[in-house]
């Protein structure tokens, strides 16, 4: 859940409690090339103010026309709009797509206003949860979120159905059987052990790139804050053991870039063991190789040890400190994005091979 997204809830629910009324537009489906993220959403309130973005346009013109209808009428509809190859031109594209919008109403309701200001306090909190909204408001809004097996909103068994059909790791939205599941989450977490000139830079295009960054270090000038100002965090711990106030989860993205081997082979036997989104060890094949040797020895399994990214990073030919955590991040989106219809091919380069240690 980008910010973005974040300040729209928190008008929706201002809306929803008594606020005014708005219309909320979201990518459902998406095919071909388009201008917007398959993320993508647009909210128009009735005052005329809108927050967020599908492209801008005259496909956000028409966007924007149908979700002023659904103001009026304060029922979802659902919208599918075409780019051909005339306006594909006018933004930069070398081809056209189509795109399913959702569009839903906001008004005064206790329902609507649950939902969303529960929304809003789950992103406050950290926590993950589905979102999930249907089609038909025939008989009063069809609106929940789901959060293990807290429901608030609409106890609808069908939106909860649909909900377990979703992929929780999946980051685009589900459009099945006339209902809309989404992901809630906020921005993800990476966790980078190390802070030299490598991790430092590994930090900082991740956190340009939407993440929330920790540094952790053992060395208090290598984990200071004002050095690292893109950081939301730095800790200063011992590498033989590391502090559960971590918060390593089976959502984490951790890099290890620390200043040698034995340090490395430390921080992996802890977190190897566990679920993470994504472990990267920044080195060369033959320092991976030795850690390696030294892990299994320790006991780390090598079914799990083959589950870490090392090298580290795309293989583009990185050679400088910021070069590397370009080829880094770039790995990292492409784990993040898995599953989805996204441009460029870069899943295919995970299995190449890595950044190594100039």
């Amino acid at each position: 859940m980008q910010p973005m997204t974040q300040s729209l809830l928190v008008e929706c629910a201002r809306l929803a409690a008594g606020g005014g009324a708005g219309a909320i537009a979201t990518v459902a489906r998406r095919r071909g090339s388009l201008p917007m993220s398959a993320t993508a959403k647009l909210m128009v309130a009735a005052s005329g103010a809108r927050f967020g973005t599908v492209g801008g346009g005259c496909l956000e013109a028409e966007i924007i026309e149908r979700a002023q209808s659904v103001i009026e009428t304060r029922e979802p509809a659902v919208s599918e709009h075409s780019l051909n190859a005339e306006l594909a031109g006018d933004y930069g594209l070398t081809c056209g797509g189509t795109a399913l919008m959702f569009i839903e109403p906001v008004y005064v309701d206790d329902l609507l206003a649950a939902v969303y200001a529960e929304s809003v306090s789950l992103l406050a909190r950290g926590e993950r949860a589905e979102l999930v909204t249907a089609l038909d408001w025939s008989r009063g809004p069809r609106k929940a979120l789901l959060s293990g097996a807290r429901v608030t909103g609409s106890s609808d068994s069908v939106l909860q159905i649909a909900a377990q059909r979703f992929d929780t790791r999946r980051e685009d939205p589900l459009w099945l059987d006339g209902v809309l599941v989404e992901r809630l989450a906020g921005a993800p977490r990476l966790i980078v052990f190390g802070g030299g000139h490598v991790g430092a830079r590994v930090a900082e295009a991740a956190s340009f790139a939407g993440w929330r960054v920790t540094i952790v270090d053992d060395r208090e000038e290598f984990a200071d804050g004002s050095r690292l100002p893109f950081a939301e965090r730095t800790v200063v711990c011992d590498f033989h053991a590391l502090p559960s106030t971590l918060g390593i989860d089976a959502e984490t993205y951790v890099v290890v870039a620390t200043r040698g081997h034995q340090h490395d082979a430390m921080i992996i036997e802890q977190i190897a063991v566990r679920d993470t989104r994504y472990l990267g060890m920044l080195g060369s094949r033959r320092k991976v190789a030795l850690t390696w040797s030294l892990l299994e020895r320790a006991g780390v399994p090598s079914e799990r040890l083959a589950l870490v990214h090392a090298p580290v990073g795309l293989a583009i030919g990185a050679d400088t400190p910021a070069e590397i955590a370009i080829s880094v991040v770039g790995e990292m989106i492409a784990v993040r994005r898995q599953g989805t219809r996204r441009r460029g091919g870069a899943l295919e380069a995970i299995s190449v091979g890595g950044a190594e240690e100039p």
